[in-house]
């Protein structure tokens, strides 16, 4: 009995290391709901709507305009972050926006817009706008191609609406691939994986 008693506070202090260890790993995961940063946003989407400033971009056609403006024949926005010269996930986003543009059209569906924005304002010129936007039929009454009007309002859009972007070394970037469902007052409501386009669109369509 006597050789225990001295183990009794070296198992009490591992409990509570383990306890906080289990406290902060719960909070850091959202209740081990999330195990990636990615994970931690669509959730926080999910449960609080993340509010995002009216944005002026330059469009396709070199026109400036604003978006999240509270347009009242817009019921929703889907929005993806892309870069023109992307090789893989933005040709995949775009091809995914054109598919739900079909869909729109056939349908006959109102009030849902689509807009892909880039963030590689250093290329991405109206000329190049334009391109991704006839590579994937974009109908400019129904999907908007645009970079924001600076770098400052290209800043403010990537931080409120959580998507990170970073140079990969080789001239393309690193991104959040996914389809961001906003509401024409510019509050971030859902985030959707790429393959999940359709629940998208479905989801948008019930706001």
């Amino acid at each position: 009995m006597s050789a225990a008693r001295p183990m009794l506070p070296t198992l009490a202090a591992a409990g509570l290391l383990l306890g906080a260890a289990f406290a902060a790993a719960s909070s850091l995961t959202l209740g081990f709901r999330a195990f990636t940063a990615e994970d931690a946003r669509r959730i926080r989407v999910a449960e609080v709507a993340m509010p995002l400033s009216p944005v002026e971009i330059v469009d396709a056609a070199g026109q400036r305009r604003t978006l999240w403006n509270a347009d009242p024949a817009t019921r929703a926005w889907l929005v993806t972050f892309v870069y023109t010269r992307c090789p893989s996930a933005c040709l995949s986003l775009g091809t995914e926006l054109q598919q739900l543009q079909a869909s729109v059209q056939a349908s006959g569906t109102k009030g849902v817009r689509f807009a892909s924005l880039s963030f590689d304002r250093a290329y991405d010129t109206p000329v190049e706008l334009s391109k991704y936007a006839k590579r994937f039929r974009a109908d400019p009454a129904l999907w908007t191609v645009g970079v924001p009007v600076s770098d400052a309002a290209l800043g403010s859009l990537l931080r409120e609406s959580g998507v990170v972007v970073i140079p990969d070394g080789v001239g393309g970037y690193a991104h959040n691939a996914a389809i961001h469902v906003v509401t024409p007052e510019g509050k971030l409501v859902a985030i959707f994986d790429m393959e999940r386009h359709r629940e998208a669109l479905a989801f948008a369509s019930t706001l």
